[in-house]
């Protein structure tokens, strides 16, 4: 065998190993770059984009658990909306009953005496002051009662169904009612959800963004110095958080984000507190770093089958009796999310297009679906698997019929016309 000849052989079947291997290398590679969701110590939590609202990290997100705390960013999202920096508010003796980590206890409060709004904000974001959430709900509502159901409205027109509110502070016992327990309910989706939109109002936002971690506000008068509980402020991009210690709720906290020009929410509820007080810090820096990390992976392939519509249809396309079939929609592109449970267990392809014509759809012609999960959604190509074939075959009977009688109906015609001839042509011989 000469050179040439085994030169080309060996080329050859390094060519066939590559293409063999190619596959497997490209599988390792997505493997290796897919990086582990992290384990936690919180029950629930979940990471979001601010900006797209999608889940990229969940932990049993849609469990229903006591925020504590962290209620407070409701509270606020209220007080912020019906009131401006420089109202001047007055403590009542309703107010002054609530004593748990409370303004009161920095300096002896009396019916009577003021403070701004703006330095009631600090202390129900930086301190998380109960008496000053209770405030604000007298301030806003009138009476605390009326402010919960404003809460609850909140919560309903925020599209939130698993939440509901007994009292604007968090406390899992009713400080104005000791022998009742009044436990706020969410979920770790529905507190991302509120975050985000509380958020968005700057003078909240601004808030929650300290300069340094000690902030100075005044009591009728009387500077008092307040510290933020965020162990975490400033450290990886983060902005700002609300912290939660309840009973029932562990340890939470929601904590948000900016880094690489991305704006990220994070939820962690009923952490373990620990002899430090920083595991439900370390859980939120963990769920933060993943999702600054995250890449999408493939949720359906392009050539799937996604779901079904229903599809009316005249039998004689323009007329006839309406009929319905069920069409399987089929994807013509990749469809990426973040893969976690959330998503897993909520995520949905769908077509919502105005033509629902079986006729104009067939062909297989390209149309929009919709992959969408709470909060989320984007356009994808897909099609509807359905012929003008499909719709003959459904109806081939009617259509044979149908044929039948107009052929029954031409063959009379063409005798009547035959018959009305022969009478014609009889009637001028006799005239002849």
């Amino acid at each position: 065998m000469n050179l040439k000849v085994k030169h080309l052989l060996k080329t050859l079947a390094f060519a066939l190993s590559v293409s063999l291997l190619a596959p497997i290398a490209n599988k390792v590679s997505a493997q290796e770059t897919n990086i582990q969701a992290p384990e936690i110590m919180g029950e629930a939590a979940i990471t979001m984009d601010i900006d797209t609202g999608e889940v990229i990290y969940s932990k049993n997100a849609d469990v229903k658990l006591s925020p504590a705390s962290t209620t407070k960013l409701m509270t606020a999202l209220l007080f912020a909306e019906n009131k401006s920096k420089t109202d001047v508010l007055t403590f009542s003796d309703t107010v002054l009953k609530v004593t748990e980590t409370a303004l009161n206890n920095y300096v002896s409060l009396h019916s009577g005496d003021t403070i701004s709004a703006d330095d009631t904000m600090k202390a129900v974001l930086i301190y998380s002051a109960n008496d000053a959430a209770y405030l604000m709900a007298e301030s806003v509502g009138g009476t605390v009662d009326n402010f919960v159901n404003m809460m609850n409205e909140k919560a309903s027109e925020l599209g939130l169904k698993n939440t509901h509110f007994e009292n604007p502070s968090g406390l899992e016992e009713d400080p104005l009612n000791p022998n009742n327990a009044t436990i706020n309910q969410t979920t770790a989706y529905d507190l991302a959800k509120i975050a985000i939109e509380a958020f968005k109002n700057d003078w909240i936002k601004e808030t929650m963004s300290p300069k340094n971690i000690e902030t100075t506000i005044n009591l009728s008068g009387s500077p008092i110095i307040i510290e933020s509980r965020n162990k975490i402020l400033g450290k990886d991009g983060n902005i700002g958080g609300k912290t939660g210690t309840e009973t029932l709720a562990g340890h939470c906290f929601v904590g948000f984000f900016e880094r690489d020009g991305r704006d990220l929410v994070t939820v962690v509820l009923k952490s373990e507190y620990g002899a430090t007080g920083l595991n439900v810090f370390e859980d939120t820096e963990k769920i933060a770093d993943y999702g600054y990390s995250a890449k999408k992976e493939i949720y359906k392939n392009s050539g799937d089958e996604v779901g079904t519509v229903d599809l009316t249809y005249k039998t004689f396309r323009f007329f006839g009796a309406e009929k319905q079939i069920t069409a399987p929609i089929y994807l013509t592109e990749d469809v990426e999310y973040y893969k976690n449970d959330f998503n897993d267990e909520n995520a949905t392809i769908s077509y919502n297009g105005d033509i629902k014509d079986a006729w104009k759809l067939s062909g297989n012609k390209e149309v929009t679906l919709t992959y969408s999960t709470p909060g989320y959604s984007q356009d994808i190509t897909g099609t509807i698997k359905i012929s003008s074939m499909e719709l003959i075959k459904a109806n081939l009977p009617l259509y044979l019929l149908s044929l039948l009688i107009l052929v029954i109906v031409v063959v009379l015609v063409v005798l009547i016309i035959k018959i009305i001839n022969t009478k014609k042509r009889k009637s001028r011989r006799r005239y002849y």
